[in-house]
């Protein structure tokens, strides 16, 4: 095998864009080598604000390709006697093979002769030269450029590319490649000849560029934690912040800085927010998890004086922490309550009105809501309602939209709300994304459901539901979230009852009254991906959800019992008792009650007996909701039910008897389907 050494060599690239770009030229190069049947070994694919690289060992060409040549049938090929025919003859020749190399294959119109050829590899070089240009050039990319006079389009102008094969410079078809790269852009600018990987990776660490981004994260970090001792403090580190700072730097240096102690008297979140999604900065925290007056920014150069980076970095953050300041304080001039009325001037959506008329929507929701699941905390839903859209109007939450509900949580408190009102204002848009907290308070549970119903209904109400990849308003989500809120809780909210309230709010603003019940599947949908998730199997799903669509922790338990029960040896006597029972009842309209008066046969009343028996013990059973047992006693029914079948003649011709018979099986049949349709099993 050869080595393999590619990398282009960019102006500075988004930070954003260098991961994606990793994943993709990883996947695409994986799939390329198996499609021309170049066998590969150790591939890497690294990336830096400024290179994009792969590294690996490659065979020198392409595996063999067995290829059948298929010729004249075998009729026409051999005579009767095996002898080659002309044909036969004329087909070897133009095959390269003599007549004993032919052989005879079967095909779907019948027996034909064939030559089997190995066709030899090309080579990797020079299948190179062409893949590796289009496979950058067609990078996804949010915008690209053109530069200079070249025609080629890119995120960022292409400086130099580096593709060395086997020690050889590949002449590449679109790029001029050497064997050269270039270190560090102020470290270490010097051209650096490359022969092969280790050489590659070696050199440029010495020239201050860590080609691998898993290294450079390690080290931001071993930096970040070095240098936040020297405060007696650690670091908090954003998982997503840290992704970030790797591709901004290619060799980082930790830099620790402070700021003023006064602006501690600003919300945490405040402080956090502007050091980590405006500078970069990771902030300190103490032993006790509380914010130090400390920050710690990644720099790319290591500077000769970095006392003067520290200071300007210092500067920049007290300027960004003078604007916080001063929009929090002139926000506090004007409490929550005063801005309300202003939401009337602030479209929510054109066709769903404004912020004011969904805050009426949301108090009239939450009281409903918790006047079912908490009624203790009515007042307090209804109050967080009315204020939790207040802070987007605040200075703030206009500097920092990421802010909304926190900063209305701080301004309620600092208006002498109720604790969990200004809780609950912040709650409500939680989960915002996959693996966030879910709300805490039950009042911020309460608000938060009412929040995303009338989100998914009101947007499915004008036909704005998600279609394929498309969910602009993050409903599979917030649906997502709803349920997870209610399983959370175990709170027994109808969920039918609750779009419902949702719709009528919205009245005449809802173009689509079907919608209704496509709100109710899309949650069942998200629903049945998180049972699935739980190791549930899909027909348990559906075989409960023919029966109960209404109540999330209903269905749950009926799901539970179900499969539980479906690992026990009675399991499949209940599915034969219930199928031949609903078999005979498929297309039938059959009269509600059981006149026994009419029974002919002792089976008949054997049965009937044995129905109200199973139904009078299943009554504490249903009221306790349980499933298990229920289940249970239902399969006891299973050798009656034979008997039954086996000796009374259901569709018989006098319409009086028919009909009874039916009525009985469809009374036990009505009994089966208050807990799970059987028949939706596949067994």
């Amino acid at each position: 095998m050869k080595e393999l050494v590619f990398e282009v060599g960019t102006e500075e690239m988004p930070p954003r864009f260098v991961p994606q770009a990793i994943e993709v030229i990883r996947e695409r190069f994986a799939k390329w080598l198996k499609e021309e049947r170049i066998e590969g070994k150790e591939i890497k694919v690294f990336g830096t604000p400024r290179r994009l690289v792969i590294l690996g060992l490659l065979e020198e060409y392409q595996s063999p390709l067995e290829v059948l040549k298929i010729g004249p049938p075998k009729k026409v090929a051999f005579k009767e006697d095996g002898r080659p025919t002309p044909q036969a003859e004329g087909f070897a020749k133009s095959q390269g093979v003599s007549v004993d190399e032919l052989v005879v294959i079967s095909t779907e119109k019948g027996e034909y002769v064939a030559v089997k050829k190995s066709e030899e590899g090309k080579s990797t070089s020079e299948l190179l030269k062409g893949f590796l240009p289009q496979l950058i050039l067609n990078l996804p990319m949010p915008k690209s450029m053109r530069w200079e006079k070249r025609n080629l389009r890119f995120i960022r102008p292409i400086r130099w590319v580096l593709a060395v094969f086997g020690g050889e410079v590949l002449e590449l078809e679109v790029f001029e490649a050497s064997s050269y790269t270039f270190g560090h852009r102020f470290m270490a600018p010097q051209r650096i000849k490359i022969n092969g990987i280790n050489d590659y990776l070696d050199q440029l660490r010495e020239a201050y560029v860590l080609v691998d981004q898993e290294e450079r994260r390690r080290r931001i970090r071993e930096e970040i934690e070095k240098v936040t001792t020297q405060v007696g403090g650690h670091p908090l580190i954003d998982e997503d912040l840290l992704e970030e700072v790797t591709f901004m730097v290619e060799y980082p240096w930790a830099i620790l800085g402070g700021f003023e102690e006064s602006f501690l008297q600003l919300p945490k979140e405040v402080l956090i927010t502007t050091m980590r999604h405006h500078q970069r900065f990771f902030p300190v925290l103490n032993e006790k998890g509380q914010l130090m007056p400390y920050f710690v920014a990644i720099s790319n150069t290591l500077a000769k004086d970095m006392e003067v980076v520290r200071k300007g970095n210092e500067r920049v953050l007290k300027a960004r922490l003078e604007d916080a300041s001063f929009f929090y304080y002139e926000d506090l001039k004007i409490p929550l309550e005063e801005r309300v009325p202003r939401l009337k001037e602030v479209v929510f959506h054109s066709e769903l009105g404004s912020l004011y008329d969904k805050v009426q929507r949301l108090v009239a929701l939450s009281e409903k809501i918790a006047l079912k699941v908490c009624p203790e905390k009515v007042e307090l839903a209804k109050r967080a309602a009315f204020l939790c859209k207040a802070d987007l109007l605040t200075e703030m939450v206009g500097e920092f939209p990421e802010l909304q509900g926190i900063m209305g949580r701080e301004y309620a408190l600092k208006a002498g709300e109720n604790e969990e009102v200004a809780l609950a204002i912040e709650e409500h848009y939680k989960p915002k994304f996959s693996d966030d907290d879910l709300p805490q308070s039950e009042t911020g549970s309460v608000l938060s459901l009412a929040e995303k119903l009338d989100n998914l209904c009101g947007f499915f109400s004008i036909g704005l539901s998600p279609t394929g990849t498309s969910d602009p308003f993050a409903l599979r989500r917030q649906a997502i979230g709803l349920v997870m809120i209610l399983l959370k809780r175990k709170w027994r909210l109808n969920l039918r009852e609750a779009i419902k309230w949702a719709f009528e709010l919205l009245r005449d603003k809802v173009k689509r009254p079907e919608a209704e019940e496509e709100v109710l599947e899309f949650i069942l949908g998200r629903y049945e991906g998180i049972l699935l998730s739980e190791g549930f199997l899909k027909d348990e799903i559906n075989a409960v959800f023919e029966v109960q669509k209404e109540d999330l922790i209903d269905i749950r338990n009926r799901i539970q019992a179900l499969h539980h029960f479906r690992a026990s040896p009675d399991f499949q006597n209940l599915v034969i008792a219930f199928k031949r029972v609903s078999n005979i009842l498929k297309g039938v309209t059959f009269p509600g009650e059981v006149k026994p008066e009419l029974f002919l046969q002792e089976e008949e009343k054997e049965l009937y007996d044995l129905y109200l028996s199973i139904s009078q013990k299943a009554e504490p059973l249903f009221k306790k909701e349980d499933y298990l047992g229920l289940l249970g006693i239902f399969v006891r029914m299973k050798d009656t039910i034979d008997r039954f079948f086996d000796k009374v003649l259901v569709m018989t011709e006098e319409k009086t008897i028919r009909e009874n018979r039916l009525a009985l099986l469809g009374s036990i049949n009505n009994l089966f389907l208050k807990v799970v349709d059987i028949s939706k099993l596949v067994v």
